[in-house]
């Protein structure tokens, strides 16, 4: 056990070749998401921050630009974060009980070996997210200095209030407006979805059509009460930094963000089935590459409507049905690449996403997710000069912040994540060691 705190083991695992059926699309879909998600909370932060900006009126003109709409909209990031994590636990899933597939659903998941998932969710999930947790609780106030360090204090002091919320994984219900550390909205609801899944891949494996039909379900779950939710509120990503009622109404719920987990789920499903050999004509599977990309490409554009310069506003019933259709459309769009992609189909751009550097960033973005926000905060708000926000200085400050980003997740991935799988590992390896003594007596 004491091996499973070595820096050289910790370091071979990040390093380590993927096995051979792998989803080796995934890990360039995941390092691209994350690196989006950090260029948009570069300029959020540097556009809530209108004192460390020695241009902020310029800085509220690039939102009218085209080009800051693909920063605007980096939020569909995180539904990509979505799809992937759907996908893989249903993959896994079905994988896990290939055997089990003529037996009655009741049979296929008993109840220790349910909550056995749930405590290696914990041990993947916790460890580093509580470490963080910590860290910007007690250490984030003496890790700055400058004339806009007050503003990092008052957010320590709403983690010390409900920190626990988080800890226990229902944070978008409690205090959401005032969230702890709100990035962390996806964790909650990702392990929220998880705990959920069972009653989802069970029909799908023993009754596929019922299960798809549950899936359907939750799709327009999340596409109704977003509709509903959002019509009244008038709410988007740019107004989350000022005004917290559409990100704790509808952003960090789990009834407006579980539909596109279940895509990823019914992706999972369908690469397991056809066993990644699904071959398309050409024709079909020109158009529907051409679809895809046209989604991904023009999707995050759409808002350049409202906001470029006398522009029309959009209405609360408008915006409502971009937020209800745009990550469920793009759930979609993304799922077809990688079904695609998985199956042989992908060209360059599988070449490109399942690029070899991408399997030791991806096996690192966990930490980089949960310490960018972190980071970015202490650079900008302890600045004493200002920032001259354009283009290039947005370019600079977004690869600086990846860069020392992804140096820290390795740091805490190494030396906190990892050992503790280790010891996950050395634990079940040792009770099915007992298990087989016993059963051999």
């Amino acid at each position: 056990m004491v091996l499973a705190f070595s820096f050289r083991r910790s370091t071979k695992r990040i390093m380590a070749e993927g096995s051979v059926d792998a989803l080796f699309c995934l890990n360039g879909v995941r390092v691209l998401s994350i690196s989006w998600i950090v260029l948009g909370t570069v300029y959020m932060i540097l556009y809530l921050n209108p004192d460390v900006v020695d241009n902020h009126v310029d800085g509220i003109k690039i939102t009218q630009t085209w080009w800051a709409q693909v920063v605007i909209n980096t939020t569909l990031a995180s539904d990509s974060f979505f799809i992937l994590s759907g996908t893989l636990g249903a993959y896994n899933f079905m994988k896990m009980k290939k055997n089990f597939k003529n037996k009655k659903m009741s049979e296929i998941m008993s109840i220790k070996e349910y909550f056995m998932v749930i405590f290696h969710r914990l041990v993947r999930l916790g460890p580093c997210y509580l470490i963080v947790i910590m860290i910007f609780t007690n250490l984030m106030p003496y890790m700055g200095k400058g004339p806009r360090w007050t503003y990092e204090i008052t957010s320590v002091r709403t983690c010390k209030d409900h920190w626990w919320a988080n800890a226990l994984f229902f944070s978008n219900f409690y205090k959401a407006d005032t969230m702890c550390m709100p990035h962390t909205y996806y964790l909650v609801n990702d392990f929220q979805f998880g705990l959920l899944s069972p009653l989802f891949l069970i029909p799908l494996l023993c009754r596929p059509l019922l299960g798809f039909l549950l899936l359907g379900g939750l799709v327009l779950l999340q596409i109704v009460t977003t509709l509903i939710l959002d019509q009244g509120i008038n709410g988007n990503t740019l107004m989350m930094g000022t005004d917290y009622t559409y990100f704790s109404q509808v952003y960090v719920k789990p009834y407006c963000r579980i539909g596109v987990y279940a895509i990823g789920l019914g992706l999972g499903y369908l690469l397991y089935v056809t066993k990644r050999q699904a071959k398309f004509r050409k024709l079909p599977l020109i158009l529907l590459w051409a679809l895809s990309l046209f989604i991904v490409a023009v999707l995050p554009f759409i808002t350049y409507e409202q906001y470029k310069p006398n522009g029309r506003k959009w209405t609360g019933l408008q915006t409502a049905f971009f937020e209800a259709l745009s990550r469920p459309i793009w759930g979609v769009a993304l799922s077809w690449i990688i079904f695609a992609c998985s199956c042989g189909q992908g060209a360059f751009i599988n070449k490109l996403l399942s690029w070899n550097a991408f399997l030791p960033l991806c096996r690192i973005t966990y930490g980089v997710y949960l310490l960018h926000p972190m980071f970015i905060a202490l650079v900008v708000e302890s600045r004493h000069n200002g920032f001259y926000l354009d283009f290039g200085e947005l370019a600079y400050e977004f690869v600086a912040s990846l860069v020392c980003c992804y140096g820290l997740s390795f740091i805490l991935i190494t030396f906190v994540e990892s050992p503790f799988i280790a010891l996950e590992n050395s634990v079940r390896t040792h009770i099915q060691q007992r298990k087989k003594k016993a059963s051999v007596v």
